[in-house]
């Protein structure tokens, strides 16, 4: 067919991740418009609408989800005219390099931020290397954007799109069940929502700004959603122990809630019912923040955020509107934004205006700006 396209991303569901719920993303825009054949992990099938096609990999480890999708990778696209390869982030560009010289089609590839500062000697000499061979490059955020110049990428081949948002309906029995389920009637509650790795800094939040918080507003509960990632590519420290070894030497067992995973109708009605989302990202050697999609998500229900100005997080959150961007590793300041949130409020900063931020990231309109991108490069052909 004249309209087919090969996506080949490791990110994808059923992975569970910000990139994986992006992918999912757009697959489902660019089936709109194109016939799309995919190689991905495990069970990815079953989000591809025939007569389109999956060819999956094993996730893990990384090494033989790479070899298993090359060679999937070579064997589909011989009989096959494809208008263009994309890949899902730079782990995959290498792919779509092989197939942008092998069929002479156009390559495009997202990149996330980390994905570009890997630290990994064989990383950066040969996925790098990859990425700046792509026709388009897509960035998460304005902060990726500049880590992919430095890399080497040329400037007029990248492209920002920020992940989209699903602005979602209001349900206020929902946030009283969340109330009464976690024993939270009453208290202020602040709300972490993300993977339990270093980057995020809930261990040096716990142990630099929430003393300071609770001091000022002693029934502060500090909710904690979110698990330890199982197939990173990133290795890292095991940070729910050192949580929970905060939590006991500082006796904060009745002041934090560690739920992990929930379901999306809990993750919903937690994000209702919290006074203030916390998003401390931090810096650190060989990692990044690369947007922030769970700021934006917080504001979609009216939820303003505190956040470090790190990585990308100053694209996901509007400073003033959505809630209020600190400096760095500045933990006293994080602290007396929190509390002063928690007390009067910050000037500016409401539900209302923070829907209509999160409204600018909606799904719709990054399926349109997407398709945009594309259409520059390879628009599809009527069917």
């Amino acid at each position: 067919m004249d309209n087919e396209i090969l996506v080949v991303t490791r990110n994808f569901p059923p992975l569970v991740g910000g990139m994986e719920r992006l992918m999912g993303r757009v697959v489902e825009v660019l089936q709109r418009e194109y016939l799309c054949n995919l190689v991905g992990p495990v069970g990815c099938g079953a989000h591809i609408e025939p007569p389109g096609r999956a060819w999956e990999c094993p996730p893990a480890p990384v090494s033989a989800f790479l070899f298993c999708a090359l060679a999937k990778s070579a064997m589909n696209v011989a009989g096959r005219n494809y208008r263009f390869c994309l890949a899902g982030s730079g782990v995959t560009a290498p792919i779509a390099a092989f197939v942008r010289v092998f069929r002479k089609i156009p390559a495009i590839s997202f990149v996330h931020g980390l994905d570009l500062i890997a630290d990994s000697c064989l990383y950066q000499a040969v996925f790098i290397p990859a990425l700046r061979k792509m026709d388009i490059v897509i960035a998460n955020s304005r902060n990726t954007a500049r880590l992919a110049v430095a890399k080497g990428i040329a400037p007029d081949r990248i492209e920002v799109l920020c992940p989209g948002v699903a602005i979602p309906c209001l349900t206020p029995q929902a946030r009283n069940d969340f109330l009464i389920s976690y024993n939270l009637v009453g208290k202020k509650i602040l709300l972490s929502v993300g993977r339990l790795v270093a980057r995020k800094g809930l261990v040096e939040f716990l142990r630099h700004s929430f003393p300071q918080v609770l001091r000022e507003n002693p029934d502060t509960v500090l909710v904690v959603i979110g698990a330890e990632p199982e197939k990173s590519i990133r290795k890292d420290r095991d940070v729910r122990r050192e949580i929970e070894g905060v939590i006991r030497e500082a006796g904060f067992s009745d002041n934090v809630r560690l739920l992990g995973a929930v379901a999306e109708e809990t993750l919903g009605a937690a994000y209702q019912a919290a006074d203030l989302f916390v998003f401390p990202a931090r810096e650190i050697t060989g990692d990044v923040e690369g947007f922030g999609m769970v700021a934006t998500e917080a504001a979609s229900y009216g939820l303003p955020t505190v956040a470090f100005a790190v990585g990308g997080v100053a694209d996901a959150v509007k400073h003033g509107q959505s809630g209020f961007l600190v400096p760095g590793e500045d933990y006293r300041q994080f602290s007396e934004v929190t509390i002063r949130f928690l007390k009067t409020g910050l000037n500016g900063v409401a539900p209302e205006r923070c829907r209509e931020f999160a409204e600018s990231f909606s799904w719709d309109k990054f399926g349109v700006r997407l398709l945009e991108i594309i259409s520059r490069l390879c628009p599809p052909d009527p069917r």
